[in-house]
């Protein structure tokens, strides 16, 4: 079940009404019971592979609160990591970690072959294993206390806004929220329901449009010459819109139904350095990454460096040169069961420790050429710098291997192939329009028009974005491209 389906319209509404007519108390049976509704939608099977390393989890938690020696806590950890990571382990990258071990070996053996295992993909194995994980080491490091009421907790890993892609949200947050009686509140309910309509614009109406000539491109890129870059360029747009059009939808319909959703994408292609980038990528992601491989790691980095310095490098720079890099080796890793997913985080890795080495000449060199006096200038090429050094690594994001990602680059060309130009200006418009409404929604807050509109002019305006979207949206069966991760 998708957001984008009329299933799902007609279950929402339903959980919506049915939601606020309950008492508070029971509310949270309800939600549970829908939640696991919407993820057996599809596959029932997947319940076991949902509710069995959740109640793993808790169990080791409750544990882990109530153990006090370093060994017992630290065997309930690993013991605690193992069930969470079970099910991604098993059906995410089973096939990828022995054909890459069958590949090694074929090099001394030619006789070698790997025959794939019959293993189908478990939708969101991601996004709730990372959940699972998060509240384990938070408990582990007595940052919280672990959830008593079985309940709560399973429904903060099976919330069904965010079961499928995220956002990641934190248990401790959530799961207080679960305890707070939430009333109707028209105004949550309404800017809820603004930002679900604005995710269905950008998911149906840009992304599956630009999908159109992205997939034709990547799929025959022979003899398309200057399409090509457009292709590569709308991609970055198409990924952005699809899954921050996911994003918009969750965190809207969590609001709506009187909970808060963290922020997960705030306008990152305006960041002015890669590093600014992920803090605007991806939010629940990054934050995740931050906290549990990154921090730990380079603290870890930093305790065997030890001295001030080694090789003539001081320890701090080790530690996030070191850290940054396994972070995003792991990251893009995370995204796929592939080496192009691999290659995508590695070389995201390697622009921001490149960064990270070379932002005091960079510094200077900005100083020298008199940039810092030009800072309208200096902000526009960064922010050009950055966006096309994340363009360019979303090429190994979108190909489905290696070869076709060189073959990719091998076939571009400014030679213009007379075909797609009616597509590629609609395109061009239409996201001239998205940067408009993102520049406008930025700068909500500071026009008057906008917060103090009548509710009859607010309705209008709904109900005139509702028919854009049905007029100009192509194929409401598309599924989320984050699905897959």
């Amino acid at each position: 079940m998708i957001f984008t389906s009329q299933v799902f319209l007609v279950f929402f509404a339903v959980v919506f009404t049915v939601h606020f007519l309950i008492p508070h108390r029971f509310r949270w049976i309800f939600l549970l019971a829908a939640s696991l509704f919407f993820y057996a939608y599809r596959n029932p099977w997947n319940l076991a592979l949902l509710l069995l390393p959740t109640l793993a989890v808790y169990l080791i938690a409750r544990g882990l609160g109530n153990q006090e020696p370093v060994r017992g806590r630290s065997f309930l950890l690993a013991l605690g990591l193992t069930s969470g990571l079970s099910v991604l382990l098993v059906f995410k990258y089973a096939n990828f970690i022995g054909a890459s071990l069958f590949s090694m070996a074929s090099l001394v053996s030619e006789s070698v072959t790997f025959t794939p295992f019959n293993i189908v993909y478990v939708v969101g194995v991601s996004f709730y294993s990372f959940k699972l994980i998060s509240y384990l080491l938070e408990v582990y490091h007595r940052r919280m206390q672990p959830e008593k009421h079985l309940g709560y907790f399973a429904l903060y890993v099976a919330f069904f806004p965010q079961l499928l892609a995220g956002p990641i949200d934190r248990a401790k947050a959530f799961i207080a929220e679960l305890k707070t009686r939430s009333p109707f509140d028209v105004t949550r309910i309404s800017t809820g329901f603004q930002q679900v309509l604005w995710g269905l614009f950008k998911k149906m109406v840009i992304a599956d449009r630009l999908a159109l000539f992205v997939n034709e491109v990547f799929r025959e890129p022979d003899g398309q010459g200057l399409n090509l870059v457009f292709g590569l360029y709308f991609y970055a747009f198409q990924i952005y819109c699809d899954f921050s059009g996911y994003s918009d939808m969750a965190v809207g319909i969590s609001r709506m139904l009187g909970y808060q959703s963290m922020l997960n994408f705030n306008f990152p292609y305006i960041s002015r350095s890669l590093s600014e980038f992920w803090n605007r990528w991806h939010i629940s992601l990054s934050t995740w990454l931050r906290d549990y491989l990154f921090l730990p790691i380079a603290y870890a980095t930093m305790r065997r460096v030890g001295n001030d310095r080694f090789l003539g490098v001081r320890n701090e720079t080790w530690a996030y040169c070191v850290g940054i890099f396994i972070t995003m080796f792991l990251g893009g890793l995370w995204h796929g069961a592939a080496w192009t997913f691999v290659a995508w985080g590695t070389l995201h890795g390697i622009y921001l420790v490149v960064g990270y080495a070379t932002r005091k000449k960079r510094k200077r060199l900005r100083k020298a050429c008199g940039l810092n006096r030009l800072r309208l200038l200096r902000k526009s090429l960064q922010v050009l710098i950055t966006f096309h050094l994340v363009t360019f690594a979303w090429l190994f994001f979108r190909a489905e291997s290696f070869s076709a990602a060189f073959h990719y680059l091998g076939s571009i060309s400014l030679t213009y192939p007379g075909n797609g130009g009616g597509n590629i200006l609609f395109n061009l418009l239409l996201l001239g329009f998205l940067i408009c409404m993102e520049i406008l929604i930025s700068k909500r807050k500071r026009i008057r028009w906008m917060l103090n509109m009548p509710p009859w002019l607010h309705a209008v305006f709904t109900a005139a974005w509702i028919c854009l979207i049905i007029l100009l949206s192509i194929d409401k069966s598309n599924e989320f491209i984050y699905f897959q991760f």
